[in-house]
């Protein structure tokens, strides 16, 4: 079953584990560019996954699966997508017909959840996040190291540096030219060239942030705000219910969205929520919180503007 959580854009507020919950008709518009991820998690012994879609660090929409297909992620994704155009609409964002249309998805890689989301977003651009890229070129040149024990230490450096300059390419002209050059250069070392291959194979994946001033080429975003979630399963253990696990996702949402950051950083003072436009009107996060859980935010918010 879905479940929401994070940031409705819209004048109601729901309850806690409903689809989506809304801080203030005034607050986060839409998200344009988004970051998506999953992580494991545990139900009676089995593996189950927590798929989460982000703004940067703000939690959107998170719910569980059982599996990481492509069919599973595109039921997921189509639930997400529902969910927001339903809050859009409602808030005044979108008009009564129009449909919520993200620009793009940062993922780690994962060919069933891009798949997924280019089947169920029309023209959405694909970002593959440049770390996890740098992790798989990384075990690439490990394997390559390892059959190639002579390699004086300048040169394993060289290796690393020619792989880097092609994720760092300041333009897709420039990515493929860098392929195309290391491939000259590797073209006797099949375990470089088939990295190669992958590379140019994901020319656009790994060059379409370029094309956008506030999409992501990491998903680092998101993975800060899972530490965050890993703390609450550790915590927790194994989840022995399905029916609660949803429910527990949007109160970490909720919390994560919502407390403040602490005084020595960046945001000090403010919330992820109030950071991207949510206006709490001088309320504490566990105010807010507490009135996103009863549902009686919006009308304060109303009542006090």
């Amino acid at each position: 079953m879905a479940t929401g959580l994070g940031l409705e854009c819209g004048a109601v507020v729901r309850e806690l584990n409903s689809c989506m919950f809304t801080l203030d008709a005034n607050g986060p518009h839409p998200p344009v560019h988004l970051l998506s991820d999953e992580k494991f998690a545990c139900l009676n012994g089995e593996q189950i996954y927590l798929f989460l879609v982000s703004q940067s660090e703000l939690i959107w929409y998170g719910e569980w699966m059982e599996s990481t297909d492509e069919e599973t992620f595109q039921v997921t994704i189509h639930r997400f997508l529902s969910a927001m155009d339903t809050a859009g609409q409602v808030c005044g964002h979108l008009e009564p017909e129009e449909l919520y249309a993200p620009a793009s998805v940062t993922t780690d890689g994962w060919i069933a959840a891009q798949n997924a989301w280019k089947t169920e977003v029309s023209g959405i651009d694909l970002l593959e996040c440049k770390r996890h890229g740098q992790k798989r070129v990384s075990v690439t040149l490990d394997e390559f190291t390892k059959t190639h024990p002579e390699g004086l230490p300048f040169q394993h450096q060289k290796l690393q540096d020619d792989f880097n300059s092609i994720l760092n390419a300041p333009s897709l002209a420039a990515y493929a030219q860098r392929v195309r050059r290391n491939r000259e250069r590797y073209k006797d070392e099949p375990i470089l060239l088939k990295r190669l291959d992958i590379l140019k194979e994901k020319r656009f994946l790994f060059t379409n942030h370029l094309k956008h001033e506030d999409a992501s080429a990491y998903s680092a975003p998101l993975d800060r705000s899972m530490r965050f979630l890993d703390e609450k399963l550790i915590v927790s253990g194994q989840y022995r219910a399905a029916d609660a696990i949803d429910p527990m996702l949007n109160a970490w949402a909720i919390v994560n969205n919502l407390r403040k950051f602490l005084p020595d950083a960046a945001k000090a003072g403010l919330s992820l929520a109030e950071h991207f436009g949510a206006k709490l009107r001088g309320m504490s996060w566990m105010e807010a919180l507490n009135l996103c859980t009863v549902g009686n935010l919006d009308t304060l918010t109303m009542t006090t503007s």
